[in-house]
């Protein structure tokens, strides 16, 4: 354990070191590839992840747009962009400065609507590792920063066959041992369907949200995860699904506006779709570089032939992602954690 939390301290120092070695710098990223719809002059850049049935664009700023085999456009909005409204969000302040809402550069991307929030400040990303296989499953990784002494790592993580990725945050306070609370989000702006729409998900098993296409033969979700390999992982606190303004606007309306969080619903009817995880947390107190908390969900896809049954089954947690993996899937994403910490 001393290790890892040793080797997590590396990882996450913004060091000039780290910068040198382990990460790209922001300057130097660039676009690996134009949209479907047309040339791509994003100021952000992204690495991708090139799968079957998953093609994911990690951009720089934690947005995250996915492409699904077979599918016309990419399953967030703007869905001819390689760079999207996705991302992880956090509301975070110290002494003396108003909280403020952090998010992705939404100004630097090509088309946005989700609603304005202090960017990132980034760090850098790592190059894409692994060879998409279940003992070497394809990773990148992207570091970000508040400005006020907190590190935010996304991790991503991919087997190639799989209906699921995983992406795991890590919230560091690199400043002090406190233990002050936080809240962070995981939110996009949906597009299971051709219409940019979708009727809303909840299962209730899992806490897992997202949306069904029209007809119901495709469903993108998220499911969090809370214990994978015998540690336990904080449980989102709350979840909606919702008009995706509802849920820009309930993360916040700028980037000194925090708005009312997430409220635990979803839309049943046909509508321009949006949804996210929410989790309520705090820091464990411990000397900086270990004084960080991570947490977890899987993105997922469901394909059917025909529309199920009104109980929607969905997977458990993680069981699509691992289904096909066994122990040995297990196995490497332990090696995977203890390599980040």
């Amino acid at each position: 354990m001393i290790e890892n939390r040793l080797l997590r301290g590396l990882l996450l120092s913004t060091t000039l070191a780290l910068l040198v070695v382990l990460l790209v710098p922001m300057a130097a990223l660039a676009d690996e590839d134009n949209p479907p719809g047309g040339p791509d002059v994003s100021a952000i850049g992204h690495r991708t992840i090139a799968g079957n049935p998953l093609t994911i664009h990690a951009a720089s700023d934690t947005s995250i747009q996915v492409f699904y085999a077979g599918k016309p456009d990419g399953q967030v909005y703007p869905p001819g962009y390689d760079e999207a409204d996705s991302g992880g969000f956090m509301w975070w302040g110290v002494p003396g400065i108003p909280l403020q809402v952090f998010g992705p550069y939404w100004a630097g991307h090509d088309l946005s609507s989700a609603n304005p929030v202090s960017p990132w400040l980034p760090i850098g990303q790592s190059a894409v590792t692994g060879s998409g296989t279940v003992a070497d499953p394809w990773e990148v990784t992207t570091y970000v920063n508040s400005g006020f002494g907190v590190e935010v790592a996304q991790w991503i993580r991919y087997v190639d066959g799989d209906s699921c990725f995983r992406v795991l945050y890590t919230v560091n306070n690199v400043q002090t041992p406190g233990t002050e609370s936080f809240t962070f989000f995981h939110a996009a702006n949906l597009h299971p369907d051709d219409s940019n729409s979708g009727f809303g998900y909840h299962g209730s098993a899992t806490d897992a949200v997202g949306a069904w296409n029209q007809d119901r033969t495709f469903l993108e979700f998220f499911v969090p995860v809370t214990s994978d390999l015998g540690f336990d992982m904080p449980p989102a606190s709350h979840y909606q699904e919702a008009a995706y303004q509802a849920i820009w606007n309930n993360i916040g309306t700028g980037p000194l506006s925090q708005g009312p969080g997430f409220n635990d619903t979803i839309r049943t009817d046909w509508h321009n779709s949006g949804a996210g995880l929410q989790w309520d947390l705090a820091f464990p107190g411990a000397d900086p570089p270990n004084n960080f908390i991570e947490f977890v969900f899987d993105w997922c896809f469901l394909e059917e032939e025909e529309p199920p049954p009104p109980e929607d089954f969905v997977p458990e947690p993680g069981s699509i992602l691992l289904l096909a993996s066994g122990l040995a899937g297990l196995a490497g994403y332990a090696g995977l954690r203890a390599r980040k910490r």
